[in-house]
C-alpha cells in the first residue's frame, strides 16, 4: 500500500503495526468485561499485527518483469 519503500522504513513500520495491534490485543485482554484471557489477547493482536504490517508493505501493483524470451537465429 505504501509502495516501495526503503529497507529501514519498512522494518518500522512492521515494528510498529506490531507494537500497536499487539497492545491493543493486551488492552483486550485485560478488559475484565470481555470474556478473553490475556494469552488470547496478545495471540489475536499478534496476528492482526501481521496482517496490517503485510497489507501495509505489500505493493499489489507490483508487477514482475520476467526476462525477455531469446530469439533464436537460423542460418
Amino acid at each position: 500500500m505504501l509502495g516501495p519503500l526503503p529497507a529501514l522504513h519498512r522494518y518500522l513500520l512492521v515494528l510498529a503495526a506490531l507494537v500497536v495491534c499487539v497492545g491493543i490485543g493486551l488492552w483486550f485482554g485485560a478488559v475484565p468485561e470481555l470474556p478473553l484471557n490475556l494469552r488470547l489477547g496478545l495471540v489475536a493482536g499478534a496476528a492482526a499485527g501481521v496482517g496490517a504490517a503485510f497489507v501495509l508493505v505489500h505493493d499489489f501493483h507490483h508487477q514482475q518483469q520476467g526476462r525477455a524470451a531469446r530469439a533464436r537465429r537460423r542460418p
